[in-house]
């Protein structure tokens, strides 16, 4: 093996607001790791307006699920419109809603 490659892949991903929420779309990032016991998870994080959703899934299946129903709890039920309850991580808010 050489030298570690110094390009690291990303992978874009899209929610949208539910099943067919195909005109309120917003794009972010994947992550593809292991969990303890070593079975593969996906962790998404997506900006939505002005604040972030992050899901974890067994598969981008599952997490585009997840991740569609956390748009429209965003957009449309008032998801993180409570400021009052956030704590800093590494220098950002973050709602604990």
């Amino acid at each position: 093996m050489g030298n570690p490659s110094r390009f690291e892949i990303t992978e874009i991903f899209m929610a949208k607001a539910g099943k067919n929420g195909w005109d309120r779309c917003f794009h972010g990032t994947i992550r593809r790791e292991t969990d303890a016991d070593g079975n593969p998870i996906v962790i998404g994080k997506i900006k939505v307006n002005d604040g972030y959703i992050i899901a974890r899934a067994r598969n981008q299946w599952e997490l585009g699920e997840e991740l569609d129903e956390m748009v429209l709890m965003v957009l449309d039920k008032g998801l993180h419109q409570d400021s009052d309850v956030s704590i800093r991580i590494f220098g950002s808010a973050y709602n604990l809603n």
